[in-house]
């Protein structure tokens, strides 16, 4: 995914990239193609790029392990310059200092990194999920049991008469 910068013109050019998740490492968990749409608008020395990601992920359900697949779609953006001077006034999460000459922007690396953080923090095959019992383990999304809801850890109940006021 590289994008030819040496000799660009002035405004806003499109590019479209499409690769197999495999190229460009991001793990076991994702198959099948990305794809990426960037546009990146150069401006005398600055070259400010949009990208749109999509790619396909397998995983298990934290709740109730159940295998799901979700398409991700992040984007990102990133601010090229030539020099540490223009970098100062913008976020240093979303600028690179280019060495001045530098005929191609590899869009790889950051690509596979925004994929890899977007993906989130607890997995769930839909936000509805009612995961397993905690008793004897049936997946609740598809049935029900006939353990009770009353079975308390023991360990709490000189507890249970406590308040805050009663000091």
């Amino acid at each position: 995914m590289k994008i030819q910068v040496g000799g660009l013109s002035e405004g806003a050019h499109e590019y479209r990239f499409r690769t197999d998740a495999g190229e460009i490492v991001l793990g076991e968990e994702f198959s099948g193609e990305v794809t990426v749409e960037a546009v990146i608008d150069k401006t005398g020395h600055r070259l400010a790029l949009k990208a749109r990601i999509s790619a396909g992920g397998s995983f298990i359900c934290d709740r109730c392990t159940a295998p799901f697949t979700v398409r991700l779609t992040p984007e990102y953006r990133m601010v090229y310059v030539s020099n540490e001077t223009d970098a100062e006034s913008l976020d240093p999460s979303e600028v690179q200092v280019l060495p001045i000459g530098l005929p191609v922007i590899d869009l790889t690396d950051d690509v596979r990194q925004t994929i890899l953080l977007s993906v989130p923090l607890k997995l769930l095959c839909r936000q509805d999920c009612r995961g397993l019992c905690p008793d004897c383990g049936i997946d609740l999304n598809t049935g029900t049991c006939d353990c009770t809801s009353e079975s308390a850890d023991t360990r709490w109940e000189q507890l249970r008469g406590f308040t805050p006021d009663s000091n």
